[in-house]
């Protein structure tokens, strides 16, 4: 029988959330740099990576309240960096998608040499290939663990 060592969820929590803590900091930083807020800067990473996406699909994976991202996305549309349309086959959902200024904005954040994105890849490239795919590999190992935990989703969980 394996012996369970108590302290190491508590510590892996720290090392989460301190990172977690630093992760948000330099995104607020990067959206302020840019004038724009956490949550526009949020939605349009998503919507870079995802593509089109409805606006009910993309509060679910931003886990913004709606009013936040609603807000969020108007001040997008009025940039001209995100394009809203009425999906023609469900006329109650609302479409979402990078206009070509949106992707451009993207790529400039991208380059910034203060962005998060960019400082990140600075600190992973001290790292030596192999501690950082045994990194990965121990993060995907804890999530697949974490999610067998919520697998019936019971007191209102989402899926992700």
């Amino acid at each position: 029988m394996t012996e369970i060592n108590t302290g190491r969820a508590s510590e892996m929590m720290k090392s989460f959330w301190s990172v977690q803590r630093y992760l948000v900091r330099m995104m607020h930083q990067t959206a302020q740099t840019n004038g724009i807020t956490l949550p526009q800067l949020h939605g349009l990473m998503m919507l870079h990576e995802q593509g089109s996406i409805t606006q009910k699909e993309l509060v679910r994976r931003t886990r913004m309240p709606k009013s936040t991202l609603s807000q969020s996305i108007d001040g997008l549309v009025e940039r001209g960096w995100v394009c809203r349309e009425i999906n023609p086959e469900n006329r109650r959902e609302v479409v979402l998608e990078l206009a070509d200024s949106g992707k451009r904005f993207i790529e400039q954040l991208k380059q910034q040499e203060q962005s998060t994105e960019h400082q990140l890849n600075l600190i992973l490239s001290t790292l030596d290939d192999e501690v950082y795919h045994h990194m990965i590999e121990a993060h995907h190992q804890i999530v697949e663990g974490l999610k067998e935990q919520f697998s019936d989703c019971e007191g209102g969980c989402r899926h992700d």
